[in-house]
């Protein structure tokens, strides 16, 4: 388990540069082999040095890239795949390890397309506002999956909100439950981006 500062969503793409000795011996024990670890958010304390305290909901990453320096740290570019549930932490030995378990997201409700589609271009709205003002988003022609469930984590990842709002929505039981987190994140962004316009 590799816990982090930011959330983790399946789909995502996220750069890595490993340096910390007990996370160099988990991607040394598992480069080779199954290219796997849980990505978990940490709630309280830091990221290097232990002692966090950390989220039980997180994400699976999958390697799919890795280069690893000449003094032995190493940059992975991971991918997130699906959602896991710390069921049980380990001791640290030496790094964070636990007994996970694994949502079933083909258990979900349908999310009706047309209301899908109006997310989706509410999305690409508010990110042209925020661009106007000349902040780093996301472009508004950028890829969205026309399948609200991985739509709606491609969204997340992307939305300009804090790591607490990030993990509701990595943690709703459904689509329609995170669909309905996106559409009021997206409504108070624009609602704060709007002020800021007539500042």
């Amino acid at each position: 388990m590799f816990p982090l500062g930011t959330v983790l969503f399946p789909e995502q793409i996220l750069p890595l540069h490993i340096f910390e000795d007990r996370y160099l011996i988990m991607v040394g024990e598992i480069i080779d082999s199954n290219k796997e670890f849980g990505v978990v958010l940490i709630e309280r304390g830091s990221e290097v040095g232990g002692g966090d305290i950390r989220k039980n909901v997180g994400t699976l990453a999958e390697i799919i890239d890795s280069k690893k320096t000449s003094d032995g740290r190493w940059f992975l570019m991971v991918q997130g795949t699906k959602r896991i549930e710390a069921a049980r932490w380990l001791e640290d030995s030496p790094y964070p390890r636990a007994e996970i378990s694994f949502f079933d997201e083909e258990q979900v409700m349908p999310y009706k397309a047309e209301d899908w589609f109006k997310i989706v271009t509410h999305m690409r709205k508010v990110l042209a506002i925020l661009a106007e003002l000349g902040d780093d988003v996301a472009p508004i022609s950028i890829e969205i999956s026309e399948d609200p469930l991985f739509g709606s984590f491609q969204m997340s990842s992307i939305l300009p909100i804090t790591s607490h709002d990030s993990q509701k929505l990595l943690e709703a039981a459904s689509v329609d439950e995170r669909c309905t987190l996106l559409k009021r994140f997206l409504e108070t962004i624009e609602e704060t981006a709007n002020s800021r316009l007539f500042e």
